[in-house]
């Protein structure tokens, strides 16, 4: 499916094409398996052959993950409002410290985190999530989510044109940096999970 996607976005009109590459980029904030990097890269590869224009395809993959990341920031914000309806299991003593710091993490930190989301490609989605969980303003996370989204694809259209359009190279360096992104945020997890489970042990 992801090659067919592929296709279409190298051989089908220009347009459509930039269409394309802001859809994966927002829908991968809704459903994580979409592998919106992927389909930005394979856009960048384009633009460095000259297929695509690069400011185009900047802008594309930009509007795209801030509207996603908008989708994702107004769910939150709509579970922040309705805590009465949560399931049980969300209201347990744990769950309810676990949103208690995620809260505070928010108030104290909430910019950071919203200005790193697009660098953690497991955990983006969960970011904006946190972000309306935590009440945070719209133009906030707009904002920072927005410069997140200039950096990172900005990141991503230098790795383009340094790797020249050898797009299995840039492919297989894109693999590796999210393989070791998400062994970290794995070990982080675990730890997050641990100290949660010992804190309910403490008398």
């Amino acid at each position: 499916m992801l090659d067919e996607f592929l296709h279409t976005l190298e051989h089908g009109p220009r347009y459509w094409a930039y269409l394309l590459v802001a859809a994966a980029a927002g829908i991968e904030y809704v459903f994580p398996p979409i592998p919106g990097d992927t389909v930005a890269l394979f856009a960048v590869a384009l633009a460095v052959r000259a297929q695509l224009h690069w400011l185009f395809v900047y802008l594309s993959m930009t509007a795209g993950a801030l509207a996603g990341g908008l989708v994702a920031w107004a769910f939150g914000m709509w579970l922040a409002k309705h805590e009465e309806s949560w399931p049980a299991f969300l209201k347990t003593p744990t769950a309810t410290r676990a949103l208690d710091a995620v809260r505070r993490g928010y108030s104290q930190h909430g910019p950071m985190y919203l200005t790193v989301n697009r660098f953690l490609p497991a955990l983006r989605a969960f970011f904006f999530l946190g972000a309306g969980l935590s009440r945070m303003s719209a133009g906030a996370v707009i904002l920072y989510g927005g410069i997140s989204a200039l950096l990172w694809n900005a990141l991503l259209m230098g790795a383009g044109y340094a790797v020249g359009s050898n797009w299995d190279l840039l492919r297989d360096v894109a693999e590796r940096y999210t393989a070791a992104t998400f062994f970290i945020i794995v070990v982080v997890v675990v730890g997050v999970l641990a100290r949660f489970a010992y804190d309910a042990k403490r008398p």
